[in-house]
């Protein structure tokens, strides 16, 4: 009988025009129903994703669930997919979950991380994963910045042009920023969901922060008026990844 599995995936998302099918274009949901439908004598295999990430975004602990028949037990899928998947683009595991359950409605919280290389000169070998930003930066304003994220808030300022919800209001429970090694640091936010560009917007005005164009208390204000006009420019989307998906 047919079942529902759940199935954690990692992509670097350079070479992919985001998460959801679009004709014509390479994506992560198309790349991944492509190979169930191979799996399955070509009939048709519909993915749901925990989150629709961008072009160019890209995901160590994205999970998605799909309907499929019941020719394959886990483990067999799990390395059937690995044999017909693209080598940026690797399921982690294969899970049993009841038929209810979706991937989208049953997450609880992600985390996103987006990636800094504030060295010099910038490092060849994490280019594809980090906005390289050799400019100044005021550690001490951004953590203030980021003190004023936490908790729940109407982040409408903060969302993308092409965002369609209607509800804005979000949970974000972390917002801090890490250091990983030398000249690479990461900023990381975890909520109970994003909107469209969210993140990359509140990167974008911390940058403007960081260097002293605007006052970390704007992070704050972009909150209080929902006036997209005050934040910073979207950053790039290479340095952010989808980190984490808590059910």
């Amino acid at each position: 009988m047919p079942r529902r599995v759940r199935i954690d995936l990692a992509y670097d998302g350079t070479e992919f025009d985001g998460w959801q099918v679009q004709p014509g274009r390479r994506t992560v949901q198309g790349e991944l129903e492509r190979a169930l439908a191979r799996l399955h004598g070509g009939s048709p295999v519909r993915v749901r994703g925990a989150g629709r990430t961008d072009a160019g975004v890209h995901a160590r602990g994205q999970v998605a669930d799909a309907r499929i028949g019941d020719r394959f037990a886990d483990p067999e899928l799990h390395r059937a997919l690995l044999a017909l998947l693209p080598g940026d683009l690797r399921v982690q595991r294969v899970l049993p979950v009841d038929d209810a359950w979706n991937a989208r409605r049953a997450a609880v919280s992600k985390t996103y991380a987006y990636t800094l290389d504030r060295s010099r000169s910038g490092d060849p070998f994490v280019s594809r994963y980090a906005l390289h930003h050799p400019h100044p930066f005021d550690e001490a304003a951004v953590d203030l910045a980021l003190a004023q994220l936490p908790g729940r808030h109407d982040f409408s300022g903060f969302a993308g042009s092409a965002c369609e919800v209607t509800d804005r209001v979000r949970h974000l429970t972390e917002a801090r920023r890490e250091v990983v090694r030398p000249g690479i640091e990461r900023i990381v936010f975890s909520a109970d969901g994003f909107l469209n560009h969210m993140v990359r917007n509140l990167v974008g005005t911390l940058l403007d922060v960081a260097r002293g164009r605007s006052s970390p208390d704007r992070i704050g204000t972009i909150l209080a008026t929902a006036d997209p006009s005050l934040r910073g420019a979207t950053a790039p989307p290479h340095g952010l990844a989808l980190e984490r998906v808590v059910y």
